[in-house]
């Protein structure tokens, strides 16, 4: 079956049509000369016939004349053979001679036939008469019956009459109108010589197709083998290979079809490269993009979602419809709206996804006839950026906050002065000691903002040098350890092998440490302890403030480096403090290149730890 099958197709290429064409215009050609050299040879053999014909009768006439008798025209022809002779009769031309007027009269067996040279009418006149008379010719007719006044045109005409075949012809004397001369021309004559022309074109048919066969197959092939390679190459170029070349055989139209295949098979592999190049590209950057992109097209279904889509939704977004994504973010939107009815190019709204902040953007792309096809939405998590406009807010609340506490105290404290408060004594130095707190309050304050500032601004000026950490932490414990005991504290600090010196401002990283350490002697508690540990990590010195103290509530932890981020905001105030001192540790000491955390549990203690490269 496959065999056949393939045979079939085989049959059915551009190869094997070529083929039948040839074939096709072979047998044509013998068709046509073989209808032309038959039409032709009988109509040579039939104007022969007619010409000597003519000539016999034209010849007979010369040596008779036109008898007056019938039994004359019997006579001359029975027994003269001159008379036979000028007509050339024999065993394939034979001549009837009739007379018109017996014919019509229907009482002569032989029905007015003078003469015929016919063997058929010598050797059974009644069957010939019969035949003659009952099969007569279209042409022989009307002369019988006198129906035309015209004379009748002889024709060339073949007739079977018992099976023979012949031409006939018929002469009409001029002199005797009732007189015709009907001559019969056997086909046998030249049927044999017909018979081997024809055999003669057979053959030359058969030939003919056999070398149309072999010329058609090999002059094909030179067309197309040429077409069967591109279309190998095309079905290569299809998989993506292109880097094999076609050969160029001929400069024909054959050739250029090559060239220019070759040529196209190149551009197209550039114009691919570029287009790979460039799909790569955006997916690389679709894929590592901070936003989720996800792409529609107009009926609502997900042709593309993003790892950062995925992230923001869950990895079945892929699956639902746009109407359902919509309505998991909380968006009262048609697509319809999106596609067809806003003005704007780009549509935005804001909506939250897992405590996100989410600004969503919505934009339509379409084909090359400025057609929609579909929309991309693109998800920007704005969460920092709310969370900074919130610090901003409360970052400015609080300032306001801290400045209108000591403002209000100077101010209700001085207006009392000015009431009359200022002649008691006792009461006016209590008083003045009040705006001097608060002032000095002030003045730490307004001092540690203008320091983030500049820290924020890259302001300050570095003093970089080497530094001992070892010893500037041990100095600082030493001066502080008074005021620990006061507290009935213990401070005390441990050096933890050899501690290198470090390059970096001595002054603020002094201004980091005793920050630290002040912290912790606040926040713990009378006979509480406080430690100090300085050592050496790989390439990076620690230092690490721990105690026992009031510790920090896990859920603040993630704030105390805020600015103004209080976790007792009134005892925070009530110890001097600003909110702002590990906001500007933390400052400094990512200035150093180090790093600065926390670890603490309530009513256990707190450790900071501070690392800096060696």
């Amino acid at each position: 079956m496959k065999f056949w099958k393939g045979f079939i197709k085989l049959l059915r290429s551009l190869q094997w049509k070529l083929v039948y064409i040839f074939i096709s215009m072979c047998v044509i050609l013998v068709c046509v000369v073989y209808i032309i050299i038959n039409s032709g040879l009988q109509s040579i053999y039939f104007n022969n016939f007619q010409e000597d014909m003519d000539k016999g009768f034209e010849d007979w006439k010369e040596l008779r004349g036109i008898p007056e008798s019938n039994e004359d025209i019997y006579t001359y022809f029975k027994d003269r053979r001159d008379d036979i002779n000028c007509f050339r009769t024999n065993s394939d031309v034979n001549l009837t001679i009739i007379d018109l007027s017996i014919t019509r009269k229907n009482n002569d067996p032989n029905r007015g036939i003078i003469y015929s040279t016919d063997e058929q009418f010598i050797q059974n006149p009644g069957t010939f008469v019969d035949e003659l008379f009952n099969n007569s010719t279209a042409n022989l007719l009307p002369l019988w019956a006198k129906q035309l006044e015209a004379p009748v045109l002889n024709k060339k005409l073949v007739k079977t009459i018992a099976g023979n075949e012949y031409f006939e012809y018929v002469i009409e004397p001029s002199e005797r109108k009732d007189l015709i001369f009907y001559f019969t021309y056997n086909k046998e004559a030249w049927e044999q010589i017909i018979q081997t022309f024809n055999n003669l074109i057979l053959t030359s048919t058969v030939i003919a197709v056999f070398l149309s066969v072999l010329l058609g197959y090999f002059l094909s092939k030179t067309i197309t083998s040429p077409i069967i390679s591109v279309m190998h190459k095309a079905e290569k170029i299809a998989e993506g290979e292109f880097d094999e070349q076609l050969a160029v055989k001929s400069e024909d139209e054959i050739g250029n079809l090559t060239k220019t295949f070759n040529y196209m098979a190149n551009e197209l592999k550039n114009t691919l490269s570029e287009i790979s190049s460039e799909k790569n590209k955006v997916v690389t950057i679709l894929n590592y993009m901070a936003d989720g992109v996800l792409a529609y097209d107009l009926k609502g279904n997900v042709i593309h979602i993003n790892p950062a889509a995925r992230r923001y939704l869950g990895d079945d977004i892929a699956e639902k419809s746009f109407q359902d994504f919509a309505g998991s973010v909380g968006l009262d939107i048609q697509l319809e709206n999106i596609v067809y009815l806003e003005e704007a190019s780009v549509k935005e709204f804001d909506t939250v996804i897992n405590d996100l902040f989410i600004k969503v953007y919505f934009a339509v792309f379409t084909d090359t006839k400025s057609r929609p096809e579909g929309f991309i939405v693109v998800l920007h998590d704005v969460t920092e950026e709310q969370k900074l406009d919130n610090m901003r807010r409360e970052f400015v609340a609080n300032v306001s906050h801290e400045l209108r506490t000591p403002i209000t105290s100077i101010k209700s404290y001085s207006e009392t002065l000015l009431d009359g408060a200022v002649d008691d004594r006792e009461t006016t130095e209590h008083f003045l000691n009040v705006i001097n707190t608060e002032a000095d309050r002030m003045t730490r304050l307004v001092k540690d903002l203008l320091q983030l500032s500049r820290l924020d601004n890259q302001q300050v000026s570095w003093n970089m040098g080497e530094v001992p950490i070892k010893d500037l932490v041990r100095d600082i414990v030493d001066r502080m350890r008074l005021q620990a005991e006061h507290k009935h504290q213990k401070l005390e600090s441990y050096v933890i092998g050899e501690i290198p010196n470090i390059k970096g401002d001595k002054d603020r990283l002094e201004q980091v440490f005793v920050n630290l350490i002040s912290n912790a002697l606040k926040y713990t508690p009378e006979n509480g302890e406080i430690t100090v540990y300085i050592g050496r990590i790989y390439n990076d010195v620690y230092v690490k403030v721990a105690d026992n103290g009031i510790g920090i509530p896990a859920d603040s932890l993630p704030r105390v480096f805020e600015r103004f981020y209080r976790v007792d905001k009134a005892r925070s105030r009530d110890m001097g403090g600003t909110g702002l001192g590990l906001s500007i540790a933390k400052e400094i000491i990512q200035a150093h290149g180090g790093t600065i955390s926390i670890s603490s549990e309530e009513k256990k203690g707190t450790e900071i730890t501070v690392r800096l490269a060696v």
